[in-house]
């Protein structure tokens, strides 16, 4: 390059610095502050927000901007000449204004809700952000005002909305803890014992019967696992789990425990529970203690057993007599064989009879006669009427009533079988020679009023391991067996069933070879 070149080039760059400053001086100018007094006239007069300068001390409004003037319906020339009470309405503070102040001494700004008044009468709920600030040589408030109708509009609809909720939730409890009770009530009145189980059998609920057969409380039990109450074989546990594997019910013959250690016998049912989707949420459980029942069968065969050996021996010597008479044999014996027949067919009808006496009083339609009843004067009575049965058995026979005796309610004829079947004991029983006494009392005994008929008789006495047998059906002790003594062995039973059909018993005292006390135990408050 020559030097004429370089120097118009030079010439050049000293041009382009020049621009350069230029610019550069203009952009310094642009970036020069703006005067803030025509900056925040500005943002007021055109701002969105609803702004008022209010004088802290006199509390009246000094500005409002366009939109304040909108919002609440005046001119603006008016809205500047009104005091902010005119439009703000008084205000109670509660816990979140107290809250919401002492947060605005941290920003130096106040947040309070409250409510303005239009200029038409009608009520606008507003949020206020008020702040302290020095402006234009003095102290003045501005009010940024916020319309929130909406929100009000939306909590209310919330409030709406949570009070039917709360309704709803109030009137489904009440739904939900009467048929709790209703359920509750019916689990409460049936004799099976009931149990709520969980996917892994632990108790979260039984009812009173399972209570009271297992003898575990409500809160033992919710602690335990219903399978530790039953035993179950490898046998009952795979066919139950195949039943509920297809979501079906188990039920087995299996053994119960109870709390005290005793076993009982039961038939154990478990329902599982399904939600929509199918699955197993819990089991029901139910069971009831078959002991009574296994008695019943037990007590039923000994009966059917007793009856058809009982009815055995007259009919054996009743078609053996027969047979002899029919044989033609000697005229002699003819008379003692026709004797044997009418004895046995006496016992036949007598024990026929006992045998019905007691289908009747276990029937529950036999329904008692019950009427007033001098029972002191019905037993006096029957001791006259035995006066010459003693006699021909060479016995002595004594009636003792006490004094104002009171009368009892309840079935004549029962009562007078009841004691005449220990008075014909008391006969069979008493040797020649013997004593028997009949004593009519009302003692009181365990807190109630009672009449008490004693028999007594000085015959053998029981044995003390047949006295808890005594009032059992058909049972003769080794006295009766051995000494050829006629008699059913129901008359006892018979006389306890009718005791305690006037809710009363018989009790015993006995003692070998001393004699035998029976006495009948009446309530005279019998309902």
């Amino acid at each position: 390059m020559n030097l004429a070149e370089n120097s118009q080039s030079n010439g050049h760059l000293r041009q382009e610095v020049a621009l350069l400053r230029q610019r550069v001086a203009e952009l310094e100018a642009d970036r020069s502050p703006v005067n803030s007094t025509s900056y925040a006239d500005f943002l007021f007069e055109n701002s969105g927000e609803t702004i008022l300068i209010i004088d802290p001390y006199t509390m009246k409004i000094l500005d409002a901007n366009p939109n304040a003037a909108r919002r609440f319906g005046y001119e603006r020339a008016e809205l500047c000449n009104l005091m902010l009470e005119q439009i703000e309405m008084p205000r109670q503070l509660d816990d979140h204004d107290a809250e919401t102040a002492w947060q605005s001494s941290i920003s130096g700004t106040f947040f309070y809700e409250c409510q303005y008044r239009h200029k038409d009468g009608s009520i606008i709920p507003v949020e206020v952000s008020s702040r302290l600030v020095f402006w234009e040589g003095q102290d003045v408030l501005i009010n940024f005002v916020r319309d929130i109708s909406w929100r009000k509009q939306a909590e209310e609809a919330l409030r709406q909305i949570n009070t039917t909720l709360e309704q709803q939730v109030r009137e489904r409890t009440a739904e939900l803890a009467a048929e709790k009770e209703k359920l509750e009530a019916v689990l409460g009145s049936i004799v099976e014992a009931v149990a709520n189980v969980d996917n892994d059998r632990n108790i979260l609920y039984i009812n009173q019967a399972f209570i009271t057969m297992t003898g575990y409380s409500l809160a033992e039990a919710q602690t335990m696992n219903i399978d530790t109450l039953f035993d179950l074989t490898a046998y009952d546990r795979q066919e139950r789990a195949d039943a509920f594997n297809l979501g079906m019910t188990w039920s087995g013959e299996v053994t119960g425990w109870r709390k005290d250690g005793r076993s009982y016998p039961t038939i154990l049912t478990m329902v599982p529970m399904l939600n929509e989707d199918g699955r197993i949420t819990g089991y029901v459980t139910s069971h009831q203690d078959l002991s009574r029942f296994q008695a019943l069968d037990k007590a039923q065969y000994s009966f059917i057993t007793n009856v058809t050996h009982q009815l055995r021996t007259p009919l054996t010597n009743i078609k053996l007599y027969t047979q002899l008479l029919e044989g033609g044999l000697n005229n002699v014996k003819a008379g003692h064989y026709l004797q044997v027949l009418i004895s046995q067919a006496d016992r036949l009808e007598h024990l026929v009879q006992d045998i019905l006496e007691l289908a009747s009083l276990d029937s529950s339609d036999n329904a008692l006669e019950w009427r007033d009843i001098n029972l002191a004067e019905m037993v006096y009575q029957m001791c006259v009427a035995n006066q010459s049965r003693a006699k021909e058995q060479q016995l002595s026979l004594d009636c003792t009533v006490a004094e104002n005796m009171p009368h009892i309610s309840g079935d004549a004829t029962r009562l007078r079988q009841a004691i005449n079947e220990l008075l014909d004991n008391a006969f069979a029983y008493t040797p020649a020679g013997g004593h028997i006494s009949v004593e009519v009392e009302a003692p009181i005994a365990d807190g109630r009023h009672w009449i008490a008929i004693t028999v007594d008789d000085d015959g053998p006495g029981i044995a003390a391991e047949e006295r808890a047998h005594i009032f059992e059906r058909f049972f003769r002790g080794s006295v009766a067996e051995q000494g050829h003594i006629s008699g059913t062995g129901l008359g006892l039973c018979i006389t306890q069933q009718i005791a305690q059909a006037h809710h009363g018993h018989v009790t015993l005292h006995s003692q070998p070879g001393v004699g035998s006390s029976f006495t009948i135990w009446l309530p005279l408050d019998i309902l």
